[in-house]
């Protein structure tokens, strides 16, 4: 064991500093394997860029699109200069493969970081593969453009996922405030920058900030900064009903917190920055136990709570803010996916997004992009979430108001109406539209060398929920 973790402030620098060193050899292993991906960039009109990523963010429960709690003050004004969609879907249930489809502009299965035997298990440390070197990201491509990229993260899986395309990188196992500080003094002094931060407050274990508590109702309940009722909710009795409204209410205050964090930064940026913020998935709370059982086997045995085992609306559906030139500001719930942020961010900064997002030609897309600029994209086109971490490989689709959610490996299929937030009932049988949305996606491509992580990262993977 770790002797450093009786005293949180010395592990997490300590634990920074073999991030860095770890990060300075993946950096050096690229360079001597083929370097950066992707054509050098030529941008015409130079802007800064920040993406903010807020792990387990779900639509539903932001303040500005309806939720009955004030989770998202800072969020709902930054809305007033920003087109805000309430209807973004994740192009996968947790970050590995999350990350380097937000960064690419391409799914899991064209980018290949996922993992690649069914049935998955990540709890038993069966680690996914990482993304092709030979696809282009984001920080490879402004990096070619004189950028100086970084990435300011609180949860490994994102580091781990694309951390070698940033020439810096941070990880600490903190809060939004400190992560916050930390991007700001990354920017102080610097010119033309891209930065990606991302925070972990409402991913289990939750970081609930004491004034928060009382300002959403938090009981003192056990288990709130982690899971109970994993397994099951029993006869769902009085027990069960107060700990999830316990927990919900954490969950809120989580929030409330990374939204405080970042109600500064977003106000001090200047006008010109381009600024992205979103989930990149969402979290279950016991919304749909049944069909979770039927649809999958989660290895641990784990149903409706958490995230990584499913591509249901509690987990895909996420928001998204974007304030870019090309893009209309003002709330809408039209459907768009976390794959169109890459060429909404190079079509602002003047790129020339299908030539540079073109990718390897073996990649299972017709023109190389999957992902359209948000000004461009339709919709009626088909979107998707895929990958889960745990049980089979599902994989759900959307089109015209619609949704399946297929699992090859048992030929288990479910279609949907989405008349609400979440599925109902499942339709009698697949419309025709879904199944052929469904067959345009393709089986794709594999992926880089397996993920593969140090003793202090596999604790924290676990205090977080992913390895037991």
């Amino acid at each position: 064991m770790n002797p450093l973790k009786r005293f949180p402030r010395a592990n997490n620098a300590w634990m920074d500093l073999k991030h860095r060193v770890a990060h300075w050899r993946k950096r050096r292993k690229r360079r001597e394997f083929g370097g950066r991906a992707g054509a050098d960039l030529t941008v015409t009109d130079p802007r800064n860029v920040l993406v903010v990523v807020l792990d387990c963010l779900r639509a539903d429960h932001v303040s500005g699109f309806g939720h009955d709690r004030p989770t998202t003050p800072a969020l709902d004004r930054f809305a007033d200069e920003a087109a805000a969609f309430s209807n973004a879907k994740a192009p996968s249930s947790w970050t590995f493969p999350s990350i380097p489809s937000l960064l690419s502009g391409r799914y899991p299965h064209e980018h290949g970081g996922r993992m690649a035997a069914d049935p998955r298990n990540l709890s038993s440390e069966q680690f996914p593969s990482r993304p092709r070197a030979d696809v282009p990201m984001l920080p490879d491509l402004l990096e070619s453009a004189g950028y100086d990229t970084g990435m300011v993260t609180a949860i490994p899986m994102a580091e781990e996922a694309v951390g070698d395309r940033f020439r810096h990188v941070s990880v600490r196992y903190t809060d939004a405030s400190e992560r916050v500080d930390a991007a700001r003094e990354w920017l102080s002094g610097r010119d033309r920058w891209f930065c990606h931060l991302h925070l972990g407050d409402p991913h289990a274990p939750l970081d609930i900030p004491d004034e928060h508590r009382e300002t959403f109702g938090v009981p003192e309940t056990d288990g709130l900064e982690d899971w109970r009722f994993r397994e099951g909710t029993g006869d769902g009795g009085d027990d069960f009903e107060s700990y999830r409204d316990a927990k919900l209410r954490a969950y809120d205050a989580a929030i409330r917190g990374a939204d405080d964090a970042l109600a500064d930064l977003l106000a001090d940026l200047p006008d010109d920055t381009v600024v992205v913020v979103c989930g990149d998935h969402g979290e279950a709370f016991w919304e749909h136990p049944g069909l979770e059982r039927r649809l999958n086997h989660d290895p641990r045995g784990y149903y409706a709570t958490d995230h990584g085992h499913s591509v249901l609306e509690e987990v895909a559906r996420v928001p998204l803010w974007v304030r870019a030139p090309g893009v209309e500001t003002g709330v809408t719930d039209r459907p768009v996916s976390l794959v169109d942020v890459a060429p909404t961010i190079l079509s602002a900064l003047g790129a020339d997004v299908p030539e540079v997002l073109g990718g390897p030609e073996d990649l299972n897309s017709a023109d190389g992009l999957s992902g359209r600029s948000l000004a461009e994209a339709a919709s009626d086109r088909p979107l998707l979430c895929e990958e889960t971490a745990y049980g089979y490989n599902q994989r759900a689709v959307w089109h015209d108001g619609e949704k399946l959610v297929a699992v090859p490996e048992t030929g288990e299929r479910a279609a949907f109406a989405l008349d609400g937030y979440l599925e109902g009932d499942p339709l009698d049988s697949v419309p025709d539209h879904l199944d052929a949305a469904l067959a345009g996606f393709g089986s794709g491509v594999a992926g880089g060398e397996r993920m593969d992580v140090d003793d202090d990262t596999r604790d924290r993977l676990a205090e977080l929920g992913y390895l037991e």
